[in-house]
């Protein structure tokens, strides 16, 4: 099964921490990936103080996904439509984001957002 990480996981697997489930999944999954909403989050919560990175959030981001072998999805207007269409569980923008990537590429979630499971069709593992 191939996986995407959401941001929690991504910060948790920058810090060590991520649960023993989620880390076995990911180093099971033939392809691991990451969306560009991950950086951008990450980017955010740094330039407003509530995470301290000890390089630019583009740095930081690129040398974790190196480190880890993460493949960035790209982010077209095929998912952006998608992500809008979904029922409104979640009101997080990136969180649908992430949803209707893992849809349209069978992927499973690698989260702690309860919500995320809720959509039809997708599969989280945390």
């Amino acid at each position: 099964m191939n996986v995407l990480l959401d941001t929690c996981a991504v910060l948790a697997l920058a810090r060590g921490e991520l649960p023993d489930a989620a880390a076995g999944a990911l180093r099971r999954a033939p392809e691991a990936c990451v969306s560009v909403v991950s950086p951008w989050e990450v980017a955010i919560k740094a330039a407003a103080g509530k995470l301290q990175l000890m390089e630019p959030p583009l740095l930081w981001f690129f040398a974790l996904a190196e480190r880890y072998g993460l493949r960035e999805i790209p982010l077209d207007s095929r998912i952006a439509c998608a992500a809008a269409a979904l029922p409104l569980i979640h009101r997080d923008p990136f969180d649908r984001v992430l949803v209707a990537l893992a849809q349209a590429h069978a992927l499973t979630i690698l989260t702690s957002d309860e919500n995320i499971s809720k959509y039809p069709g997708v599969k989280t593992s945390w």
